[in-house]
């Protein structure tokens, strides 16, 4: 998969969840609070991995931050599964279906030949617009 794909992917799923938000009144304040930290640590990740990619864009063969972009995007998946988890009582098969049909597309890729496809700071910027929807969720959870 090209890194352009996953971002994408990332970016869509950030705002299919977020379009949930009205769902998300119906969760007692608990469980709001858990997905609101879900979302806000994957909005971090996705931080960490944008700040990965752009220190690889200044220094390709930097691997300490190939390690740490691979790192942080393998996590992506496992918080997002996390949130629905949280989401399973309050989702309808077919959203539940949307989001694992997204999240299959997030499975873990060669970031090495990826970044060499496209530039890596130009996919860190994809991966930063992917963090604002996950920032908004926390917020909107939170108001």
């Amino acid at each position: 998969m090209r890194l352009q794909d996953y971002a994408q992917h990332l970016i869509s799923l950030g705002q299919t969840i977020y379009q949930w938000a009205g769902h998300f009144s119906e969760l007692d304040r608990t469980r709001r609070e858990k997905v609101a930290l879900y979302a806000e640590e994957i909005a971090a990740t996705l931080q960490r991995a944008a700040a990965a990619l752009a220190a690889l864009e200044q220094a390709p063969d930097d691997r300490p931050a190939l390690l740490s972009a691979t790192r942080e995007l393998g996590r992506i998946g496992g918080y997002v599964e996390t949130i629905m988890s949280a989401l399973q009582r309050h989702l309808d098969g077919r959203k539940r279906a949307g989001v694992k049909r997204r999240l299959e597309h997030l499975q873990p890729f060669e970031l090495e030949a990826a970044l060499t496809e496209n530039g890596a700071f130009r996919q860190a910027r994809r991966l930063t617009a992917a963090e604002g929807y996950f920032r908004a969720l926390a917020d909107a959870l939170r108001a």
